[in-house]
């Protein structure tokens, strides 16, 4: 049986767009991911929230095996099948008393990931709180057509890449926070509206986010690359990745230099 998901929690996602909290690591595994990345920072004097950004798990080779830990495989197969790509994957770290927030998106508004057969599993290193600005999601949402995005005020602390933000009143009172203990897991889809606010509390708040796709899925511009993580690839519109044998590894730098770290770059 594994951990996939009840028939009564595939029809609660398709309806709402998310699910959580769902059981995924340990505590102490979860613990030892967190340690892993603040050792790496340490060592690296690099900031993690911005290295791990992008593909993070060709980066640090304990992310790589957690992109395919059969319990949040399990979970992603039950909403979007046996064939499953890991597309890329993201470390979020909120500073203890900042004031950076994640504005109201839909990540389909960037990824350009077409049909929507993408999901994320948003796994917690440590807990997820109302203090330390847990996800929100404003439920069914991922139902509507794509919403328009426009640029932050100028000046704001959005945490978001791009600095965009949907261009539509979303009601504060609509979305719902999604709390995570250690090494637990929420699923929410590619086109839901979501964000976070500050963290005000005293620790770091670490959220690792997967992004899985079916492999029918294409992008619009150019092929991207991914990672099988689980079945198989009959349809041929992501590039394979490449398989990093360590942190860094100089192989998979050769194919993707912009995923170096800033202060190793020539």
């Amino acid at each position: 049986m594994g951990n996939h998901l009840a028939p009564a929690q595939v029809e609660a996602y398709r309806r709402d767009g998310y699910l959580h909290p769902l059981d995924c690591l340990s505590r102490d595994e979860a613990r030892r991911h967190r340690d892993a990345i603040e050792e790496w920072e340490r060592a690296s004097g690099e900031k993690a929230t911005l290295i791990l950004r992008n593909k993070g798990h060709l980066k640090l080779r304990v992310l790589y095996d957690l992109v395919h830990d059969a319990r949040i495989l399990d979970a992603v197969e039950s909403v979007i099948g046996p064939d499953i790509l890991c597309w890329s994957s993201s470390l979020f770290v909120k500073e203890p008393r900042d004031d950076a927030y994640v504005a109201w998106h839909q990540d389909s508004y960037y990824w350009g990931l077409e049909p929507d057969d993408v999901v994320s599993a948003w796994v917690a290193f440590a807990p997820s709180t109302l203090e330390n600005g847990a996800m929100q999601v404003v439920p069914g949402t991922h139902r509507a057509p794509q919403f328009p995005h426009a640029k932050s005020s100028p000046g704001s602390a959005n945490m978001l890449f791009t600095h965009e933000e949907i261009a539509v009143d979303v009601d504060p009172g609509q979305g719902r926070s999604l709390l995570l203990d250690e090494g637990q897991m929420s699923l929410h889809h590619v086109k839901i509206v979501h964000g976070s606010p500050p963290n005000r509390s005293a620790a770091r708040r670490y959220g690792y986010a997967i992004r899985y796709a079916a492999p029918h899925v294409r992008q619009r511009g150019d092929q991207p690359w991914a990672t099988l993580v689980r079945g198989r690839d009959d349809h041929g519109n992501f590039r394979r990745d490449p398989v990093p044998r360590g942190d860094f590894d100089p192989e998979v730098l050769a194919v993707f230099p912009n995923l170096k770290p800033v202060q190793h770059r020539a």
